[in-house]
């Protein structure tokens, strides 16, 4: 399988050792289809008033390797490519991010295509909102916030999620 992405980087061992519950969720389907290429780039330094590629110039590389993680890989060219274009990473709609490095949005388009085996080419957006529940704590328990990496890795892994619903959906069967 080949992953591309435009902002290689190694990514940290702590993204590496703490696999999101949010990646198991949803068992990958028998049929799904396999994937010969995923391709994720971040165009996030062409927006004016960002910051994200500063702070994250790891996401294509994360939403490639989650998105990896959830698919069957092939070496055949005739199989599945997915392509991501990561455009918006914002906070409540802001993308000059704070120095906190909070964000609450995720946006882009992904592209699904079989250039052979199955004449199929979906282009979809792919649009993650998190949002918070202002749920009241019982009493007796203590709130705890999640970490920064917990919730950059709940953003990513949703992103990929959502790729990766499309591509159950589609018919490989005939």
């Amino acid at each position: 399988m080949f992953i591309s992405t435009t902002l290689s980087t190694v990514k940290s061992l702590g993204f590496a050792a703490s696999v999101s519950l949010l990646a198991l969720t949803g068992a990958a389907s028998a049929e799904m289809a396999k994937v010969h290429m995923i391709e994720v780039e971040a165009n996030l330094a062409a927006a004016e008033d960002s910051n994200a590629a500063m702070f994250f110039p790891e996401i294509a590389t994360d939403v490639a390797n989650a998105i990896q993680e959830r698919v069957e890989a092939s070496d055949d060219m005739d199989d599945f490519k997915i392509k991501v274009d990561i455009r918006k990473v914002a906070l409540e709609g802001d993308m000059m991010l704070p120095d906190s490095k909070e964000f609450n949005q995720m946006e882009g388009v992904a592209v699904i295509e079989s250039p052979n085996a199955t004449p199929v080419s979906l282009s979809f957006p792919v649009r993650i909102s998190a949002v918070s529940a202002d749920a009241t704590v019982p009493e007796g328990y203590i709130a705890i916030a999640p970490s920064e990496l917990d919730f950059y890795n709940a953003m990513v892994y949703g992103f990929a999620n959502t790729v990766i619903e499309r591509l159950e959906g589609i018919n490989t069967g005939g």
